[in-house]
């Protein structure tokens, strides 16, 4: 049994269904993605949704900026709700990050990001409970917070099947079809065959077991990232905000129900590789024990929190902590992978940039730093926290 598609979209989470919505709406007909359980199933689902602006480079600062944007007028420009609360978020980091802080902010402002780098005393008019004693500055962005990811995936397919794309879950790929050095389609594992000449791989952790049906190798570890969960008693008041500590190794994030999402900002993800099935799998106390504890330092008041669970939620990890955003060597494969923890943040503008490359326009960024050609000689290793400051 056989069929055939304009583009196959291979991968039904934030990243998919963004590059889904941005295709039709480019004019590009006969799209299909392909889900092989359901929207947001996989690191979408899994992702505690945090929308930060600091990024170390240009080009990732104009496409969270660009992303931001849209997760402010989600329904006018898509339609529905991102889930996104503008709670603001602040960065802690060591004293001496503080130079480095500065002048990333400086070429941040540059771009249109608001952002404002506070002396840590000061931190108290945006967030009281906070502990800034070890940090050697804070920043402040006010337009930041947090969203939706599951919810932003499916709004975008909403809006994608409006616009004439068809979008089917339960259906797997389980490879990636070829002639040549060219993609012709894509098998399921139901044995169709759809034929295509254009295959989108955003399969997030998944993404480099199908890149190799197709003789591609890519340079991603999927590497463990638990979260936990605590309940803030009556006592700590309003909500915080959002808040990263760089120097201390942690992070928060309010959600509704009087929690918070927490989890690291120190380990090494890439020295935890996690089978991508693995994903959602229960967490133990004794693991979150360390975690809660760097939490309550960065948030002293966080410290009478009720422990109420987690799940191992996973990256897909490209050497430098940045996305492969680019067509593969095997013509009409392109990839939209390696997302390192930041593809919630940044699919808006993933969808919109790799919509432009694939129908040939200009791309609003420069694609040279996303290319999967900048990994042909050896990558300097990074971690998470390097994808804010370098």
């Amino acid at each position: 049994m056989s069929r055939t598609a304009g583009v196959v979209i291979v991968g039904g989470g934030v990243t998919g269904t963004s590059l889904a919505f941005h295709l039709v709406s480019r004019g590009v007909r006969d799209v299909l993605l392909l889900e092989r359980t359901a929207l947001a199933a996989g690191g979408t689902g899994r992702s505690v949704g945090i929308i930060r602006q600091l990024y170390p480079t240009r080009e990732t600062s104009q496409m969270v900026k660009r992303s931001l944007a849209v997760f402010q007028r989600f329904a006018d420009a898509v339609g529905g709700d991102a889930g996104f609360v503008a709670c603001g978020a602040l960065i802690g980091v060591a004293p001496a990050m503080r130079s480095k802080l500065l002048a990333t902010v400086a070429a941040q402002r540059a771009v249109g990001i608001r952002a404002e780098v506070l002396d840590p005393a000061d931190a108290a008019r945006i967030e009281p409970r906070l502990d800034a004693s070890a940090l050697g500055a804070v920043l402040w962005e006010p337009e930041s917070g947090y969203g939706d990811p599951a919810a932003v995936a499916t709004r975008y397919a909403d809006a994608a099947r409006r616009l004439g794309a068809r979008i089917e879950q339960g259906v797997e790929v389980s490879a990636v079809l070829t002639a040549g050095e060219r993609v012709v389609g894509v098998a399921t594992a139901r044995g169709e065959r759809i034929e295509a000449p254009v295959v989108v791989n955003a399969t997030g952790l998944w993404a480099r077991g199908l890149a190799r049906t197709a003789g591609v190798e890519l340079p991603i570890v999927v590497g463990r990232h638990p979260v936990f969960v605590v309940e803030r008693d009556a006592a700590f008041g309003r909500p915080h905000v959002v808040y990263l500590d760089l120097a201390g190794g942690a992070y928060v994030r309010p959600e509704t129900g009087n929690l918070t999402l927490t989890g690291s900002l120190t380990d090494d993800e890439t020295r935890h590789p996690m089978d991508p099935e693995r994903l959602g799998a229960a967490v133990s106390l004794d693991e979150a024990a360390p975690v809660l504890a760097r939490t309550s330092r960065a948030l002293p008041a966080l410290a009478q929190a009720r422990y109420r669970g987690g799940w191992a939620g996973a990256f897909d990890i490209t050497p430098d902590w940045m996305p492969i955003l680019d067509e593969a060597p095997v013509r009409g494969l392109w990839i939209a992978a390696g997302m390192s923890g930041h593809g919630f943040k940044l699919a808006p503008a993933v969808g919109e940039h790799l919509a432009a490359l694939l129908t040939g326009a200009a791309p609003p960024v420069d694609p040279a730093p996303f290319r999967l050609g900048r990994f042909a000689t050896p990558a300097a290793a990074g971690t998470f926290v390097a994808s804010y400051l370098r």
